[in-house]
């Protein structure tokens, strides 16, 4: 019995460096944002956008972080030498989120989200010049669109699903089916490269 656990024991470690060796993350962005609680606006799909005495800017930058740091991790992985990138941020702050777009060039940074388990999705679009960044973020979790999204791939094959491999659905693909998130936020602000917002 006690052979039998130790064998157990060594199999769970080979297990744990084998996983450690096949996947590193590295950090590759890392911005000090801070966003202006008057920039906010708040968008619902049957009302449109809301009035800014009825915008509660308080519990969003709570809730959402008007002062934040986001991180991009890289994960490297072995499988075909992909590589997969996270975003970690005030609201996704466990593992990350699975990022649908990463673009980094001479004067912008563009990052989307997929959408997440929860059904929430996260943009960014910074002016790496001036810092300027326009955040918006997306609600998806409403009954009726959980029953549209399974209704549509319910209609499809396999081969022509909403989700991609890794069963995530992108901002692309709901716009392309007239998918309307439930709610909006809309930030203003400026990220620079740093930890001090």
């Amino acid at each position: 019995m006690l052979i039998n656990m130790l064998k157990i024991i060594l199999i769970l470690f080979y297990v744990g460096v084998f996983s450690e060796v096949k996947s590193k993350t590295n950090n590759v962005l890392r911005l000090s944002c801070e966003f202006d609680p008057n920039s906010i606006k708040q968008k619902q799909k049957d009302i449109g956008y809301l009035e800014d005495k009825k915008i509660d800017r308080d519990q969003i930058c709570r809730i959402l972080g008007c002062e934040d740091i986001i991180e991009v991790n890289k994960n490297e992985t072995t499988i075909n030498d992909k590589y997969e990138y996270r975003l970690r941020n005030s609201w996704f702050n466990h593992q990350g989120i699975l990022l649908d777009d990463f673009l980094v060039t001479k004067n912008n940074i563009t990052i989307n989200t997929f959408v997440s388990q929860a059904y929430f999705l996260d943009s960014y679009f910074i002016n790496t010049a001036t810092g300027k960044t326009k955040r918006t973020f997306y609600r998806f979790n409403d009954p009726e669109f959980i029953n549209k999204i399974n209704k549509i791939q319910q209609s499809k094959t396999k081969k022509e699903s909403l989700y991609n491999d890794n069963g995530k659905l992108s901002l692309k693909t709901l716009k392309s089916y007239s998918l309307k998130p439930t709610e909006t936020f809309y930030f203003e602000g400026n990220c620079y490269k740093g930890t001090g917002v």
